[in-house]
């Protein structure tokens, strides 16, 4: 139970002692959304878990969404040099055919769902965001 602190701890142990284990035997696993939160996960686990085989899917064209494309060329090679297989323009679906067009004709040994995240910063007053931007704007201004 995730509500009490002992509940959290024991799903992170739990979830690195799983992750340790896929990676021991070189296992497959499927990282779902290549935005910002898909990205830091795929590298995340290569850092730490360099056994893994990690496939990143998207159905835009490249990583990181409305990001600049400058940021996006960046991560990409990041993740290509460091064997992170990536697929752009391809949107994700349950079935066996999906998995067998990329690569994984048994599935994956386990994935992982990173589509759907926005920033939340709806709280902050409306003088500290932008008007315009990316999604329409809602940006955090900075003075720099």
């Amino acid at each position: 139970d995730e509500r009490f602190l002992e509940g959290r701890r024991r799903h992170i142990f739990e979830e690195h002692a799983a992750i340790a284990a896929l990676g021991q035997r070189r296992a497959s696993v499927l990282i779902i959304g290549a935005g910002f939160i898909g990205v830091e996960w795929a590298t995340e686990l290569q850092h730490f878990f360099p056994g893994l085989r990690l496939t990143i899917v998207d159905a835009l064209p490249q990583c990181l969404g409305p990001l600049p494309a400058t940021a996006a060329a960046y991560c990409s090679r990041y993740m290509g040099e460091r064997g992170i297989r990536q697929i752009y323009s391809l949107k994700f679906s349950a079935d066996g055919d999906f998995h067998s067009r990329i690569g994984l004709p048994g599935g994956p040994d386990r994935s992982y769902v990173c589509v759907g995240v926005k920033a939340s910063n709806y709280f902050l007053p409306e003088e500290v965001l932008s008007e315009r931007g990316p999604g329409g704007g809602g940006w955090i201004l900075m003075d720099m």
